[in-house]
């Protein structure tokens, strides 16, 4: 590669590159140590999924095989600016109820912190957001990194055992909101196992899974290709609710296209339209439920209406609906 700008500023100048015979059929995260030298493999990954490495002008994978001539650019993190999402969207303690902490991951955070890693992550924010806590709680849930809302910690191994108890009698309600492709017209129950020994995605199977594997979805809105202001989809997209007792493995992500709609820009899962640019989708984890604590939390979405967070508030409170 032959170098066409100069990184002098880390994090703040973009910078580019441009693939010689050397790197013709290498690994884009392999290849990235050019631009990020001090940089381990696992950071290098961490940089392609957040979504600030460009190969000829599009987000790139970890996997993608370049090709002689190939440029790529290294985008800073304000550069990978997205105004469907609130800017001021932070990590942070919502509740805590009865041993157990209700803490918030924003979308674009890992959940937990890499194998001997000191990645960012919401793990290993807890120091931070428990400064004087003698010993900190354990985390009993994890979210994808593009999805947001609600992780579950508990304050000791007590109430480790009392959730854990609850999830395996079906007593643990989750409820998430999804912007899915297409109209969902009616509401739709998969009760399909998932294959998800696979590293990046998880195989619906035609098999039925256990009960509390099961996903539900109920269109809430339906928006028309030109009511947003970004294109989702030509078909339009539905704000649907979605239930889920005991979850796998990107299990809404692999139900909603099982149903054929895909969360829009959810690209692994078969979305055909990217609306923020960066390859994100769209799935937020608002409330939880189980026996002795709760909470919810709205989505980060600035486009929904007024009409329309109203309608996802009512979905995420109203205890009368919980199974």
């Amino acid at each position: 590669m032959t170098p066409h700008q100069t990184p002098t500023e880390k994090e703040r100048m973009r910078t580019s590159l441009q693939c010689g015979p050397e790197q013709d059929g290498q690994r884009l995260d392999h290849a990235l140590a050019l631009l990020l030298p001090g940089m381990g493999l696992r950071g290098r990954k961490r940089r392609i999924e957040n979504g600030t490495v460009l190969v000829n002008g599009r987000y790139g994978t970890a996997a993608q095989r370049l090709r002689l001539g190939d440029r790529l650019e290294l985008l800073p993190a304000e550069d990978k600016t997205n105004n469907l999402y609130i800017q001021d969207d932070p990590a942070r303690l919502l509740a805590h109820h009865n041993g157990y902490y209700f803490l918030y991951k924003p979308a674009a955070l890992h959940s937990s912190s890499l194998a001997g890693g000191n990645g960012t992550s919401l793990e290993s924010r807890l120091p931070q957001l428990f400064p004087t806590a003698r010993s900190l709680p354990v985390l009993l849930q994890r979210l994808d990194y593009g999805t947001s809302g609600i992780i579950c910690a508990a304050a000791d191994m007590a109430a480790v055992k009392a959730f854990r108890a609850s999830e395996a009698e079906g007593c643990c309600e989750k409820r998430y909101l999804a912007i899915l492709e297409g109209r969902l017209r009616e509401p739709a129950l998969v009760q399909n196992a998932l294959d998800t020994a696979r590293r990046k995605r998880s195989v619906v199977l035609s098999s039925t899974a256990a009960p509390f594997r099961w996903t539900y979805f109920w269109p809430l809105h339906f928006w028309t290709a030109g009511e947003l202001p970004h294109n989702f989809s030509s078909n339009g997209v539905t704000l649907a609710a979605c239930r889920i007792h005991r979850g796998a493995r990107h299990q809404i992500r692999a139900h909603a296209a099982h149903l054929g709609h895909p969360l829009a820009g959810d690209a692994y899962y078969g979305a055909v339209c990217d609306p923020s640019g960066s390859s994100r989708f769209y799935l937020h984890h608002g409330a939880i439920y189980f026996p002795g604590a709760s909470c919810f939390v709205l989505p980060p979405w600035n486009f929904l209406s007024p009409l329309v967070r109203s309608l996802s508030a009512t979905w995420l409170i109203d205890v009368s609906k919980c199974t």
